[in-house]
């Protein structure tokens, strides 16, 4: 099974961190630069340079990649936000997917189609997220979206990527239920869709539901739709002991999503949201009170792999 990582251009001057990548990388993927905002910054420009340089040294290196994301609540550019018209927006949509996705057709393997569409509680009488393209379009931004995506690159795998998947509680298989549903109108509706994403950004003080992962693994499943995690990392902000406590937590938080991933069957592919903690978002939004580094990634900042990537690697191996 493969792994892969996303990589960040404004880094990608550094030699060591462009190692890490094409060393130990199945598939790398632009972490920002395919957003909505910033690769589609004004209604008649396109700026591809960055995606380019990514998804060229992917290529290059014999790796593989993917594509995120072409709805996100969080990527509206101003000039799309400004529009009013339901119908000019989805023409905007359209003309976004054609050139965008239609540009890195053949190249890339997958596209995140829809990002975080769930609200981040989904009560169950009202579980989309409350976004710029749900008031737009109510819920058919989703079909119109993978629709767009099939047509642009009939052979990319179409992903319904999303958070807060992996944890017991009650909320959590409120978030897991609608997933599926939403899968489920799609395809009630004829709409291929091929994966979901777990995205993976575990936070170490809470519990993975294996046996939970493992059901909506299945559930899915028998539609004939995989899982993929796609944003892997470990957000210790409430883990105390240093690295090592750190590093404990990590891995078992770690190996218990895997083992609720693969209950149903290999995954598509595991994917970390970075390669190094010198490059993270969790310390800039999720530090620990005490100064002390955060460890979310599974390389550290010196380059070093940390005992979860071994934990990897061998359950990858091992299918």
């Amino acid at each position: 099974m493969p792994f892969g990582s996303a990589i960040q251009a404004e880094y990608f001057d550094d030699a060591g961190y462009r190692a890490l990548f094409r060393d130990h990388c199945d598939i790398v993927l632009p972490m920002n630069e395919l957003k909505f905002d910033l690769v589609h910054p004004e209604r008649e420009v396109f700026a591809f340079e960055p995606a380019d340089r990514l998804v060229d040294f992917a290529t290059e290196n014999g790796k593989r990649s993917r594509g995120h994301t072409v709805v996100w609540w969080n990527g509206v550019p101003p000039w799309l936000a400004a529009l009013n018209d339901p119908r000019e927006i989805e023409t905007e949509l359209r003309r976004h997917v054609d050139a965008v996705v239609g540009r890195y057709a053949g190249r890339l393997e997958s596209w995140d189609v829809c990002n975080e569409v769930v609200a981040h509680e989904a009560p169950y009488d009202a579980p989309m997220r409350d976004s710029f393209w749900q008031r737009a379009l109510g819920s058919r931004h989703i079909p119109i979206a993978f629709r767009a995506v099939a047509g642009a690159d009939p052979k990319a795998k179409l992903v319904l990527n999303d958070y807060d998947l992996e944890f017991r509680g009650e909320r959590y298989d409120r978030r897991r239920a609608s997933i599926v549903e939403i899968a489920r109108q799609l395809q009630d509706a004829a709409i291929r869709i091929d994966a979901v994403g777990i995205q993976g950004h575990l936070y170490a003080d809470q519990a993975v539901d294996i046996e939970a992962l493992g059901r909506f693994g299945e559930a899915l499943k028998r539609m004939g739709i995989a899982l993929i995690v796609t944003e892997l990392d470990v957000i210790d902000w409430k883990i105390s002991g240093g690295p090592a406590g750190q590093d404990a937590a990590a891995a078992k938080s770690v190996g218990d999503l895997l083992e609720g991933v693969f209950a149903a069957g290999p995954p598509l592919a595991v994917i970390a949201w970075g390669m190094t903690d010198r490059h993270s978002w969790v310390d800039d939004v999720m530090p620990h009170g005490d100064g002390t580094p955060s460890r979310p990634l599974p390389f550290d900042a010196t380059g070093r792999p940390k005992h979860w990537f071994r934990l990897i690697e061998k359950r990858l191996r091992e299918g």
